[in-house]
């Protein structure tokens, strides 16, 4: 009978240790678990790139030269038919460009270029030419790619107007845009092209 006591003590003693080392493990791994280190996160695939814009300008002697312009302006909304028709036919009159490669001694606040060039546009109904003189004093300044932009005064001296155009070969052609300095708001005015002389 004391020998059976004694054994199933043995089996108690032994069930007892099996609780606490089984709760000890559980315990353990619950904690190795918190304190182990999150992976660290795929990296993902590399994004295709985009073509990058261009950036390069060209040398502003590759410009520079004398030009005969053609101007082709749109009449706006409002403006009478024969008003157009007679604005156009001055512009396309008495249309010459010079640019120079040479900088000007005073760049124009506000432009995006700090690489601005002098030049000389004489457009019909829309340039003032200083007496004794060709045309009117102007800017322009290569932009990305094959570019440039010409900047002059209006005529009324209350907006700019701007040349935004390309080159193509020997001849530039582009778009004409009239930009208001009190409000700045600006509208395509037309279109021009411009073939080199000299």
């Amino acid at each position: 009978m004391t020998g059976k006591r004694l054994n199933s003590r043995k089996v108690e003693e032994l069930k007892g240790r099996v609780v606490v080392l089984s709760t000890a493990l559980l315990l353990a791994a619950c904690a190795s678990r918190s304190t182990r280190q999150p992976a660290a996160p795929q990296p993902e695939p590399p994004a295709t790139a985009a073509a990058p814009a261009p950036t390069a300008t060209f040398a502003p002697s590759a410009a520079a030269g004398s030009y005969v312009m053609r101007a082709i302006i749109e009449g706006r909304e409002g403006q009478g038919r024969r008003q157009g028709q007679r604005r156009r036919a001055a512009a396309g009159e008495g249309t010459a460009l010079r640019l120079e490669a040479i900088p000007l001694a005073a760049p124009l606040p506000g432009v995006p270029s700090a690489s601005q060039f002098a030049a000389t546009i004489a457009m019909a109904g829309y340039t003032r030419a200083p007496r004794g003189r060709v045309g009117q004093a102007a800017a322009w300044w290569p932009i990305p790619g094959d570019s440039l932009v010409i900047q002059f005064q209006s005529a009324r001296g209350n907006a700019v107007i701007q040349l935004r155009g390309a080159r193509q070969g020997p001849a530039l052609r582009g778009d004409i845009w009239y930009i208001s300095e009190p409000t700045g708001t600006s509208f395509q005015l037309g279109t021009f092209t411009a073939t080199r002389t000299r």
